[in-house]
């Protein structure tokens, strides 16, 4: 039996949770990558999920009881109908919060990856071979994301994989197919340092130009919400304005 003594009582929760409550443990299951680039363990998700549920759920009763304390009628469908609602909208937000954030994170990956990509690119170029030089980009730089990959080539190193073995298991794990694509690229082009400079300079490139492109969709669509307050504001304003003849006009019927 797993020791729960380091665990915090959501997380404990969590955890009963995932090993009575099948569906439960399915969506974990699915949300695998999700909660690893994000560094949480499944009882942290699932005793979120637990906790928010269970606290929708009760809401209906909190409600009704509190309604009924203070002499008003509360009918019981109503609650029902709350807890309905609030619990399934408990169930729904950690996964709704935990997606946005796994990809948030995952576009920052995807920056570090092309700085990855050109310092390796410029080892090569350098006369470094293949391995050295996926093995000095990812020593070249700070935060989580060069962390991760200092770690997977360590762990790789230790298993007896290669280095590009190990950057496909990391990209598999953390659910960010550009990597798992320029490590199946690169033991493909083998150990020619010319064939595997090129392949990564077009992979950082072609990054590159889809975050550009998807920067540009996103400032299209902001600015096409931009302008739906003002038509809001405009269409209230003609209905103030022919109120008063459409009244007239009603009432002359």
């Amino acid at each position: 039996m797993a020791d729960d003594s380091g665990l915090s009582w959501d997380n404990r929760l969590g955890r009963v949770a995932l090993r009575h409550v099948a569906p439960l443990a399915r969506v974990v299951a699915r949300a695998r990558a999700d909660l690893r680039i994000l560094g949480r363990r499944p009882e942290d998700y699932a005793g979120e999920t637990a906790v928010y549920g269970l606290f929708g759920f009760l809401l209906g009763p909190w409600v009704g009881a509190s309604v009924w304390v203070a002499g008003a009628p509360f009918p019981a469908s109503v609650a029902v109908g709350v807890s309905l609602v609030a619990g399934g909208f408990g169930l729904v937000t950690p996964w709704l919060t935990l997606r946005d954030r796994a990809r948030a994170r995952r576009a920052g990956f995807l920056h570090a990856l092309i700085a990855y990509c050109q310092v390796t690119a410029m080892s090569l170029a350098a006369g470094r071979g293949v391995e050295q030089a996926l093995t000095t980009a990812a020593a070249a730089g700070d935060g989580w994301a060069f962390t991760e990959l200092r770690a997977a080539l360590s762990a790789g190193y230790v298993r007896g994989e290669t280095p590009w073995e190990s950057l496909e298991r990391l990209g598999a794990d953390l659910g960010t197919p550009d990597l798992t694509q320029l490590a199946s690229t690169i033991a493909m082009a083998g150990e020619d340092g010319a064939a595997v400079r090129e392949t990564i300079s077009t992979k950082a490139r072609t990054i590159s130009a889809r975050i550009g492109a998807d920067a540009e969709q996103a400032t299209q669509r902001a600015t096409a919400q931009m302008g739906l307050p003002a038509v809001a504001i405009a269409a209230g304003f003609l209905v103030f304005l022919m109120y008063p003849a459409l009244s007239a006009l009603g009432s002359a019927f």
